[in-house]
């Protein structure tokens, strides 16, 4: 996808725009409050911040996008905006501000970095500083409907006498953008918090390798799982969230579908239990696993191990 694609679907959503908007609106002091935009793109929300009275903005972009937001803030005759052609965690010595924002979100919440920037945010911080978004939580649910699952997992059907099996390995595992509905989960009471991060200065920093374990009574899911539907609420400040959950109104931002190798027909008295793992240190990218195993009077019968490191090709 290119950059101006990127960002035309970024400005198109507008429940994402008037989020930010709202949030702006509350912290800025009209004349007295300076931002930081980290991964600021076009600029649009250092633009929002000036037309809302910020005093100045500081646009701290790596991508030559940044060249586009100046030729933007000429065109629009927004002033006090300073530029910054670099990553943020590689100035030594970070421009402080009142307000810290980023907007580095992706449809897995943590691909774009989004935990490391927020945390190395807080150098950008003056005393008593606001950090925009705040805090992200995400969710996992078990999938119930075999529609993601015959989507992808086509393998088996290609024919021929043709053994893929090893390329049908590879294929599943790995995290795939998808629409999911509320019609492919059982319901939004079996959403399970499965990270809480707090981005908030006075917080304690979060980890970029993190792991929750997840259970369900099978009880409670009826026939068979196929695999499990990941979303996320992002917390800009207190009462003014986005989220990506199949029950709330569409963004931009789609849902990430987790694919099981097999599917798992459940009895009765079973558990689902999910072992979720993410790990976005930098020296790793982006790398997300989840075991699965089911239990049956609280042993062991079945187990899966996924890895999106064994998905790379």
């Amino acid at each position: 996808m290119s950059e101006i694609e990127l960002h035309r679907k970024l400005l198109g959503d507008h429940a994402r725009n008037d989020a930010f908007h709202a949030a702006l609106q509350r912290v800025i002091r009209p004349g007295q409050t300076t931002v930081v935009d980290i991964g600021a793109g076009t600029g649009f929300l250092s633009f929002l911040a000036r037309r809302l009275g910020a005093k100045q903005c500081t646009l701290i972009e790596y991508t030559d996008t940044l060249d586009l937001a100046e030729e933007l803030a000429r065109q629009n005759r927004i002033g006090d905006l300073r530029f910054i052609k670099a990553h943020s965690a590689e100035l030594a010595k970070p421009p402080k501000a009142d307000v810290v924002i980023s907007e580095t979100l992706g449809n897995y919440a943590l691909e774009e970095n989004l935990l490391e920037t927020l945390v190395d945010a807080r150098r950008y911080l003056n005393k008593n500083g606001v950090i925009i978004p705040g805090r992200l939580r995400q969710y996992v649910a078990p999938v119930t409907s075999p529609r993601l699952q015959d989507e992808i997992d086509v393998w088996p059907r290609v024919g021929y006498d043709i053994d893929l099996s090893a390329a049908r390995a590879v294929s599943l595992n790995n995290m795939y953008v998808r629409a999911i509905q509320p019609g492919d989960l059982l319901g939004e009471d079996l959403a399970r918090l499965w990270d809480d991060l707090d981005f908030s200065p006075a917080a304690e920093a979060p980890q970029s390798r993190r792991s929750h374990k997840a259970q369900w009574p099978a009880r409670e899911l009826g026939g068979t799982v196929y695999g499990y539907a990941l979303w996320w609420d992002c917390e800009l400040l207190p009462g003014i969230t986005i989220s990506t959950s199949p029950w709330a109104p569409p963004t931009h931002w789609e849902q990430i579908y987790l694919p099981l190798l097999t599917p798992l027909p459940l009895r009765a008295d079973d558990t689902l239990e999910l072992m979720l793992t993410s790990d976005t240190r930098p020296q790793v990218g982006v790398r997300v696993s989840w075991r699965t195993r089911l239990l049956r009077t609280g042993k062991a019968i079945a187990e899966q191990s996924q890895d999106i490191a064994r998905g790379r090709l």
